[in-house]
């Protein structure tokens, strides 16, 4: 079995693909057995031959390029990807992403030493170096209400989103964008929620991670550049995704209750917002219809490719 299966989504931004293929290649040592599973999710066709090619000039065959003939988003394009992976650990890395440094050694000796870790991050930075948001709380009403300053004030014990850390800290969730797993983990809570299209798959992951008493861990040592919401370009439908999803995991993982208030909070923002600026109230109607229903998702706007 090798060591880590590395699994990338390719959506119409072959080159950027390519860059974070060529990236991986150039900062894992040689002693890591590894693999890269590149889920191509029903790109155009120039944009898959233009990675196909791109990757074959590369002639690498611990490359795998797989592609799917519909778009299935993040959760179901990556547990597509796993479906192909041998790896003892499962590193999820978003397409947008340039590893600068060796990202994987040291986290496995982490894993190593602390076996009730579940999934691991390290810290994302813009291409200047500025870093980014590298961890999350929960999502609940409360920290929304409170806004996340007040809350981290009222809940000491949390990790500080903006606070420089140098030891690695348990959090809630790490981004997306580049998440490590124990596969045997990762595998025995049924990887990533497929109900859910696009935003928020990390938030539920780490939730039932912690549910099985595994531990979230941002290891801030380690950087790597991420060209932020670079594959995704969807404008105000974007907003509407993220709400059905917010609500989605919110009810699924801390109740109606916690969900029914959260609901009411939007809807309370978007009216005021309505106002002023009349394009929400889009959102403020599916907000009102169910939910947003599920129904509302752009995963049903989906066609099957050639």
């Amino acid at each position: 079995m090798i060591d880590v299966s590395i699994v990338i989504i390719n959506y119409n931004t072959s080159l950027l693909t390519y860059n974070c293929v060529v990236s991986i290649m150039e900062t894992t040592p040689m002693e890591i057995s590894y693999e890269i599973i590149v889920v191509d999710n029903a790109s155009k066709k120039e944009d898959f031959l233009d990675l196909q090619q791109k990757l074959d000039a590369l002639h690498n065959d611990k490359i795998r390029l797989i592609r799917s003939r519909i778009n299935t988003g993040f959760a179901s394009g990556n547990m597509f990807g796993v479906q192909f992976a041998s790896g003892n650990y499962l590193a999820f890395i978003n397409n947008d992403v340039e590893l600068t440094a060796d990202s994987f050694t040291p986290l496995f000796q982490y894993f190593d030493a602390h076996p009730d870790t579940g999934v691991m991050g390290i810290q994302p930075v813009f291409a200047d170096k500025r870093t980014q948001v590298a961890f999350g709380h929960f999502d609940t009403f409360s920290n929304r209400f409170f806004g996340y300053w007040l809350y981290e004030k009222l809940n000491p014990t949390k990790a500080k989103r903006h606070k420089v850390y140098t030891e690695p800290v348990q959090t809630d969730y790490v981004v997306g964008s580049f998440m490590l797993f124990k596969a045997a983990h990762f595998n025995a809570i049924g990887g990533f929620d497929t109900n859910i299209f696009l935003y928020f798959e990390e938030m539920d992951i780490c939730k039932r991670l912690l549910n099985h008493n595994l531990k979230t861990i941002f290891f801030p040592s380690i950087d790597y550049v991420h060209i932020n919401g670079a594959s995704t370009n969807l404008g105000y439908t974007k907003k509407i995704e993220l709400k059905i999803s917010h609500l989605y995991i919110v009810r699924k993982n801390h109740g109606f209750f916690s969900y029914a208030l959260l609901k009411a909070f939007f809807i309370l923002i978007f009216l005021f917002k309505s106002i002023f600026n009349p394009k929400h109230f889009r959102l403020l109607f599916k907000l009102i219809a169910l939910g947003p229903p599920m129904a509302s998702s752009i995963r049903h706007q989906q066609k099957i490719q050639p």
